[in-house]
Formats: structure tokens, C-alpha cells, sequence
């Protein structure tokens, strides 16, 4: 049977209503999941994560600051202020005990993750982007060498975008470089690439958004590796030919991705006093999404546009003044296929594109253009 995953990439301005978050955690169907906090629980954080960087209370738990007024993580930056404290957890294999604390499924070797978080900012916001946020890690050995670096963070024009900078301590030979973490001399930069939806802009501040990466390490000896972003399931960036390790997946001993962090560093410093709050931090290996986190949207504007697989369907439905082309590209941008769509309908689309990963492109005079990829097995 032919299955087609479609990602749509559509600036729309969504308001979200979500679920009860009090269980999210509990309700959360999600093949292959290996970690979920919805920061419910009365235990220590220090019973799930290695470590938690509290930063004289800055970033700590609260009442009423999560999705639906649900606990939540609350970050506070002083005016001025760089480190607002972190959070970090162990996945998989680790080369230390001390990383390898409260670590999820501690002898697997995980060579492909997904992770998401919900995220919001404090209306009033002020300063645009403040860098980090979240990333996901090879630590290569106990001195904290980084085989490879995930990092999600803002950037952009007027850096008011996240992007997806992708990074690695290992040669193109298989050979080990790094020495320690951020060791950025020794790092090779595979190619940063923005988003497109202003999350850090004036009107999107007081916003929840649900931010999702996939990171997947390369074939020993191929450039097949991936990392890609979605917010609010709407994909804003991804690379898909990536040699992340050379050769060095193919020793056993040597390790996977085993880290996940949730950040608050600002490198210039916050230019004022303020908060922002995350709740319900997962990973897993297969695509966890934001529907558990989505009921409901009302868009500002009335170009809606839904895409979606129903068996060996594609199912959509746009609005009355939304119609275009939806163009198929091979990975080398050779166009195989068009569709003309509007209104509601579906297409089936076996014998049309053999099993592979393909890129897509929707344009309309009406609603504007979006893109992604898509993969037909």
C-alpha cells in the first residue's frame, strides 16, 4: 500500500485552544516514545533530568503557566541577563554517569529522534529572538565532546525566526575533532536555514507555539543525514543530505544521539525583565506532531488550507477563495508531477510517484505559496 506524508508549510495565524494539559502525558499516543514531561508531576525535576540549572529560581516550575493554565516550566531573564538556567536529559547510551542520570532507555543506541515542546512568550515580549532554545546532541566521550549539534534557535531576518543550524565535531572522515562541548573551533557548520513564522515579532508574542525537530544521522560513509523543524506542524526548514558522521556510526561503541536540551541563554543579554514558559517536552522516534496539543483554530485570515493522508488518499479542503497548483519535485528540483486543487477533493496518488522522499510546492495567487517535503512508501 502506498503512503504519502505531506507537510504543509502555511503561514497561517493561528490562535490555539488546547486540550487539558494536566494529562497530556497519559493520552499522548505516539509510537516509539521515549521520553514525555508535561511538568505535571510533584517529583523533583532531578528525578528525570541530569540537570537542571535553576539559576537562583528563574527557571522553575509553576502553577498556571502551561497550556490551559496547567503547570508549566517559567523562565525569568533579568534586564540584562544572559543565562536564565536550562534543563538537560539523557537518552540512549552515555559516556558518563553523570550524563547517563535518570537517562530514558538507557542501552539503546538512537540514531534518529524527533522532539517537540510548547512554547510561549510573555505579552510585551521585547528584544526579538533570545538565541538558544533547544537542541540535540551526540556526546561523544565523558569531557563532553560533541559528535554532532542540533540546534534549534532564533534567528532571520530581524532575527525574529527560529531556525535550524546544524553542526559537527566529527570530520567528513569519521574522525573525532571535538575535544569539549561548544568546542566551535573544531566544529564544522553543515548550513544554517530560517523558518517563516515570526514567532518572536510584536504580534505573535503571547502566542503558544509547538515546535518539533527530527534529527537523523547519517548512513556510515553516506550524506544522508537529516534535521528539519516544524512549528504548529507547519514544517519551516529542513536538510536532508547532511553528513553529520562520516564513517564513525559504524562502530558500535561509539554513540548516538543522547541529549536533549530545553535553553534559556541569551547572548547579548535581555533587554529587560521578562518570562517565557514551555510545557510538554517529549521525544521520540517516530513524528510526535501537535494535534494532542490542538483542538480548535480561528485564522485571522481566511485562507485556510488543509492537506491530509486518509488511508491511500490525499484528503483536502480550502477555503472558498483559496485554489493553485501543487507542483512534485524530485530531491534534484526536477518537477514529476502538478495538480491543479481547490475547494475539497482528494487524489490518490499510487502509480503516479514510486516510493521516495519528494519535495512539494503549493502556489496560489489568492493565499500565497508554501512548501516541504513528503515521502511516498
Amino acid at each position: 500500500m502506498t503512503r504519502l506524508l505531506l507537510f504543509f508549510s502555511v503561514q497561517w495565524m493561528f490562535q490555539f485552544a488546547a486540550l487539558a494539559q494536566s494529562d497530556f502525558c497519559s493520552k499522548l499516543k505516539v509510537p516509539g516514545l521515549i521520553f514525555c514531561d508535561d511538568f505535571e508531576s510533584s517529583q523533583a525535576l532531578t528525578t528525570r533530568y541530569f540537570e537542571h540549572d535553576a539559576n537562583n529560581s528563574d527557571f522553575v516550575l509553576r502553577e498556571g503557566v502551561g497550556r490551559q493554565g496547567s503547570k508549566g516550566m517559567r523562565a525569568l531573564w533579568q534586564t540584562g541577563e544572559v543565562g536564565a538556567g536550562s534543563l538537560l536529559k539523557s537518552i540512549g547510551r552515555t559516556p558518563s554517569t553523570y550524563i547517563g542520570r535518570n537517562a530514558s532507555m538507557p542501552d539503546s543506541t538512537f540514531k534518529e529522534i524527533y522532539w517537540r515542546l510548547d512554547l510561549r512568550h510573555q505579552e510585551g515580549w521585547q528584544g526579538e529572538g533570545p538565541a538558544k532554545l533547544t537542541r540535540a546532541l551526540v556526546m561523544a566521550n565523558a569531557n563532553w565532546a560533541t559528535g554532532a549539534m542540533a540546534h534549534i534557535w532564533s534567528g532571520g531576518p530581524g532575527n525574529v525566526f527560529l531556525g535550524m543550524d546544524p553542526a559537527s565535531g566529527i570530520d567528513a572522515s569519521g574522525r573525532l575533532v571535538s575535544t569539549r562541548y561548544n568546542d566551535f573551533p573544531n566544529l564544522r557548520w553543515l548550513g544554517f536555514k530560517p523558518g517563516n513564522i515570526p514567532l518572536f515579532s510584536d504580534a505573535r508574542v503571547g502566542e503558544w507555539f509547538c515546535i518539533e525537530a527530527h534529527m537523523k544521522l547519517n548512513t556510515p560513509g553516506s550524506s544522508d543525514g537529516v534535521l528539519e523543524f516544524w512549528i504548529n506542524d507547519s514544517l519551516q526548514a529542513g536538510s536532508y543530505a547532511l553528513n553529520w558522521h562520516g564513517n564513525w556510526n559504524s562502530d558500535p561503541k561509539n554513540y548516538g544521539i543522547n541529549y536533549i536540551s530545553l535553553e534559556n541563554y541569551w547572548n547579548s543579554g535581555s533587554p529587560a525583565q521578562q518570562e517565557r514558559y514551555f510545557d510538554n517536552f517529549v521525544i521520540a522516534t517516530s513524528r510526535i506532531g501537535c494535534k494532542e496539543t490542538v483542538i480548535s483554530h480561528t485564522h485571522e485570515e481566511r485562507n485556510e488550507m488543509a492537506i491530509e493522508q486518509y488511508g491511500e488518499s490525499l484528503i483536502w479542503q480550502l477555503s472558498d477563495n483559496c485554489s493553485g497548483i501543487l507542483r512534485f519535485y524530485d530531491l534534484m528540483g526536477q518537477e514529476l508531477h502538478q495538480k491543479k486543487i481547490f475547494g475539497r477533493g482528494s487524489w490518490q496518488p499510487e502509480g503516479t510517484l514510486p516510493a521516495g522522499l519528494y519535495l512539494y510546492q503549493f502556489q496560489s495567487e489568492d493565499c500565497g505559496q508554501s512548501d516541504g517535503r513528503f515521502r511516498v512508501e
